[in-house]
C-alpha cells in the first residue's frame, strides 16, 4: 500500500513555498530562492518562474530539489551551482516533456529560463496529451515544508494536494491521460494563482503620459469617440479660455476655433456640449449658455440659458445637466425632468454606461467643494455612496459601470482618485503626492487625470508705507477680513492638513508669520480685534475665536440648519448679523446677541447666499445682499423696502464700505489687471481707486479678492492660480 499522505499539510505546505518568497536581496525561505536572490543581484519575474520550478519539482519526485544541508555556505552553494536530480531518475513516470519544463524553470541563468509566465503556462497546456505519471514508491516520505501564514494560493494549492493524494499508486492504463490532463490543468491554474499571489502589491506600476504642456488652468477634458483623440478646454498664460484638442500619441495641442467657450461633455457621435457666454463663479463652477456643436466643424447651436455643466447619454440623444432656477441648483435629465435639486450645489454629472442613472457630487454649502458622492436613477431613487468628503473634484463612471470613480480629499489627506460601488464599498485607486482631478474613463479603462497645484499669492499694502508687501501663508488660503486700521487679516487655510472644516490664522501686514486660531471658516474681526466670527460646517455652528489669550465660544444654533458662507459684526461689537437658513426655509438674514438668545430673522425674503457680501454700514442700519436674481441689494436692518444698488456692472463685487457710510468700495476681480472703485451710493457713479497687475498672469483664476481699508488706503489681495498638466493614465485598477 501507499503509505497515506494528510492532504491539509500537503496544502500547507506547499503554499508556504510559493507566497513566502520576496524579490530583491537574500531575501525568501531557504531552499527557495533563486541563484540571483542567493547572489543579490537584481531579481524579476524569471526569479518566481525558478521558485515555481522547485515547486513543480517537489510535487512530481516527492523531495526537495535542494535538500537542507550542514552549514548555510553550502546550502546557497547547491543552489547557485549544483542542478537537482533527475526527474525521470527519481521517477520514471514522469513525461520527458513535462521533465523538460521543470528543468527549464530551474535554470541557473534568468536568461534561460522561460522569459514569460504565458510561455510556461503555455507550455504546460501542451502537455495534456502525455503519457504516464505515478507515485512514489511505498515508503518514500514527503518532503518536510516550513509552515506559512500566506494564503494567496490556497485554493490551487488545495487542487493540487487533491489530484496527488486521491491518485492510485498504479493507474489504470486507459486512465493516464485524465491524470495527466488533471494534473496539468491543476499545474496551469496553480500557477495563474501563484503569480497572482506573488505580485499582489506588486502589480506594474501605471503608466502616465503628459498631454499638456503649457502654463495655466484646465477647466475639463474629455475623450472623443475614436479613443485617441482627446479634446480639452484651457486658459493658457492668461490668455481667454478656449476649446483645444490634441492626440494621445502626440505632444501639441490645436485651437478648435470656439474661443470663450467650455467644453462640458462629447458624445458617441462625435458632438460636443459647450458652455458659451461663460461666467466664472467658484472653483470650477461656472455657468452660461447651453450649445451644442460638431467635432468636424460647423457653428454652435445653443438651448438653455443658466448653464452649469452638462452630459450626454450613452447614444448621444440626450443631455443631463445642472442648471440654475430660482437660486437652487437643479439636475435634470433629460432636460426638462428635475431629479435632483439642492440649495448648495451639484457638480460633475455622469450618465451611467447603460444610460439609467447619472452619479454626481452633491455639495450642501455654495462654493465650498466639500460634498458626497450619490448615484440617482431616472425615477429619481437616490443612492449616497460616501460620506462627506473635506474636498471632492471629478467624477466618472468605470466602463462596466460598477463603480464610480472620482478624486476628492478626506479630512487631512492629500487628494487620491477612489472608487466605489452602489453598494457603497470603496477602495483606493491611486495616490500620489499632488493634487488629482479626474476628467474621464475611456471604454477601455484609460483615465484622463488632471495635476494640479493652487499657490495663492497675497500682497499687500501696510498702513504709511508706499511698497507692497509679500504676505502669502501656506499655499491655499482665502483672505476674508482686513481691520480697520489695515495692520491684521484673516486666512483661511484649505489645504492638506486644515481639517475637515479648515483652519483660521491671524496675519499681519508687517510680514511677521500668521498665528493659528483654531479651527473653522473666518467670517469678520469684531469692531475691537478681539474676536473672530467664524463657521463650522460639520456639524453646522457659529464659533467667535479669541484673537489673544482666551477660549473659544459656541452660539446656540436655535433650529438653524446652514450657515452660509456670509457674515459679519454689527458696529456695536455685541451682534453678529449672518444668512442661514431654518429647515423647510429659504435663506434669510439673522442678527444675534454674542452673550445669549436665540437669532432673530429680519425681512430678507428672496435673498440668496451667492455674491455681494454681507457687509454691514458704518451706521448699522443697512447690509448688501443679492435678491433671489442675483442682483445686489441693500437690505434694511430697521424694517425698510430693500433697494437695488445703483451703478453697479456685471462683475463688480462690494468689498467694503466708506468710513462716511456714503459710498461702497467695489472691485472687478475675475479680470487682470483687478480694479476698485470709490462707487457712490446716491449718484451711483463709480471714481477708479486703485489698478493691481501681477507680473505672472499664467493660472490666474477667479477667486481673486482684495479688501481695503474704510479710508481706501491700505488693502491686502490674493490671486488664486490653479496651475494643470493633463495626463493620459493606463493600468489603474
Amino acid at each position: 500500500m501507499v503509505e497515506t499522505v494528510d492532504k491539509n499539510e500537503l496544502q500547507t505546505e506547499v503554499s508556504t513555498r510559493i507566497d513566502n518568497t520576496s524579490p530583491g536581496g537574500v531575501v525568501g525561505t531557504l531552499g527557495y530562492m533563486s541563484p540571483e536572490q542567493v547572489d543579490s543581484k537584481p531579481v524579476d519575474y524569471r526569479s518566481d518562474i525558478f521558485t515555481f520550478g522547485i515547486v513543480l519539482y517537489e510535487m512530481l519526485a516527492w523531495q526537495r530539489a535542494f535538500p537542507q544541508r550542514d552549514t548555510l555556505r553550502e546550502m546557497l552553494h547547491s543552489i547557485v551551482k549544483e542542478d537537482p536530480p533527475s526527474l525521470s531518475e527519481l521517477n520514471a513516470q514522469v513525461p520527458p516533456a513535462l521533465a523538460k519544463v521543470v528543468e527549464r524553470c530551474l535554470e541557473k541563468e534568468p536568461e534561460n529560463r522561460f522569459q514569460s509566465t504565458r510561455d510556461l503556462a503555455f507550455a504546460l497546456e501542451a502537455l495534456s496529451g502525455a503519457s504516464t505519471i505515478s507515485q512514489p514508491e511505498p515508503g518514500a516520505a514527503p518532503p518536510v515544508i516550513e509552515k506559512s501564514t500566506s494564503s494567496a494560493s490556497n485554493a490551487s494549492v488545495a487542487a493540487v494536494a487533491d489530484a496527488v493524494v486521491a491518485a492510485p499508486a498504479r493507474p489504470a492504463r486507459r486512465l493516464l491521460p485524465f491524470f495527466i490532463g488533471a494534473l496539468v490543468l491543476v499545474c496551469v491554474s496553480s500557477l495563474i494563482t501563484f503569480f497572482i499571489g506573488r505580485r499582489a502589491g506588486k502589480t506594474p506600476p501605471a503608466s502616465y503620459q503628459q498631454l499638456t504642456f503649457r502654463r495655466g488652468t484646465i477647466w475639463n477634458a474629455r475623450f472623443a469617440p475614436d479613443g485617441r483623440t482627446i479634446v480639452y478646454s484651457a486658459t493658457w498664460s492668461g490668455n481667454a479660455i478656449d476649446i483645444f484638442s490634441t492626440r494621445t500619441e502626440g505632444t501639441e495641442s490645436r485651437s478648435l476655433a470656439l474661443p470663450n467657450a467650455d467644453v462640458l461633455a462629447v458624445s458617441s457621435t462625435g458632438e460636443a456640449a459647450i458652455l458659451l457666454n461663460r461666467r466664472y463663479l467658484g472653483w470650477f463652477i461656472s455657468r452660461g449658455t447651453l450649445a451644442r456643436v460638431s467635432l468636424s466643424g460647423g457653428a454652435p447651436r445653443e438651448l438653455l440659458e443658466d448653464v452649469q455643466e452638462a452630459d450626454w447619454s450613452p447614444d448621444g440623444t440626450q443631455l443631463a445637466i445642472v442648471r440654475w432656477v430660482e437660486g437652487r441648483n437643479r439636475l435634470e435629465y433629460p432636460i426638462g425632468k428635475v431629479l435632483y435639486e439642492t440649495n448648495g450645489y451639484l457638480s460633475h454629472p455622469r450618465i451611467s454606461p447603460r444610460g439609467d442613472q447619472v452619479a454626481f457630487m452633491d455639495h450642501q454649502v455654495t462654493y465650498d467643494n466639500r460634498g458626497q458622492v450619490i448615484v440617482i436613477d431616472t425615477s429619481g431613487n437616490k443612492k449616497v455612496l460616501t460620506g462627506e468628503l473635506q474636498s471632492s473634484e471629478g467624477l466618472a463612471w468605470s466602463p462596466a459601470g460598477d463603480e464610480v470613480w472620482f478624486t476628492a480629499s478626506k479630512a487631512g489627506e492629500a487628494f487620491a482618485l477612489y472608487a466605489v460601488t452602489q453598494s457603497g464599498a470603496e477602495r483606493l485607486v491611486a495616490r500620489v503626492p499632488v493634487y488629482l482631478m479626474l476628467h474621464d474613463i475611456s471604454r477601455d479603462g484609460r483615465v484622463l487625470l488632471m495635476r494640479y497645484s493652487q499657490p495663492a499669492d497675497i500682497f499687500g499694502l501696510p498702513p504709511g508705507e508706499t511698497k507692497e508687501r509679500e504676505l502669502s501663508w501656506l499655499e491655499i488660503g482665502e483672505v476674508r477680513d482686513l481691520s480697520a486700521d489695515g495692520k491684521t487679516f484673516l486666512v483661511d487655510y484649505q489645504g492638506e492638513g486644515s481639517g475637515l472644516n479648515y483652519t483660521i490664522y491671524l496675519a499681519r501686514t508687517d510680514g511677521s508669520p500668521a498665528i493659528r486660531l483654531g479651527e473653522g471658516s473666518a467670517r469678520a474681526l469684531s469692531p475691537d480685534g478681539k474676536w473672530v466670527l467664524s463657521v463650522l460646517n460639520t456639524p453646522p455652528q457659529l464659533v467667535l475665536l479669541p484673537t489673544g489669550a482666551g477660549e473659544a465660544r459656541r452660539l446656540e444654533r436655535h433650529g438653524i440648519e446652514q450657515y452660509s458662507f456670509k457674515g459679519n459684526w454689527l458696529p456695536d461689537g455685541k451682534r453678529i448679523i449672518f444668512l442661514a437658513r431654518e429647515p423647510g426655509q429659504g435663506w434669510r438674514f439673522y442678527i444675534q446677541d454674542i452673550e445669549g438668545g436665540s437669532p432673530r430673522s429680519i425681512p430678507s425674503e428672496g435673498v440668496t447666499a451667492t455674491g455681494y457680501g454681507l457687509l454691514v454700514s458704518p451706521g448699522g442700519k443697512l447690509v448688501t445682499g443679492a435678491d433671489a436674481k442675483g442682483t445686489p441689494t441693500l437690505y434694511s436692518l430697521e424694517g425698510g423696502a430693500p433697494r437695488s444698488i445703483p451703478g453697479l456692472e456685471s462683475g463688480d463685487n462690494v468689498v467694503r464700505w466708506s468710513a462716511d457710510g456714503r459710498s461702497l468700495y467695489v472691485a472687478q476681480e475675475q479680470s487682470i489687471p483687478i480694479k476698485v472703485y470709490r462707487l457712490d451710493l446716491s449718484t451711483g457713479r463709480k471714481d477708479l481707486l486703485k489698478e493691481v497687475m501681477p507680473t505672472d498672469t499664467a493660472g490666474i483664476f477667479w477667486p481673486n479678492s482684495i479688501i481695503v481699508t474704510p479710508d481706501g488706503r491700505g488693502y491686502v489681495y490674493k490671486l488664486q492660480r490653479l496651475l494643470c498638466d493633463l495626463y493620459l493614465v493606463e493600468g489603474l485598477k
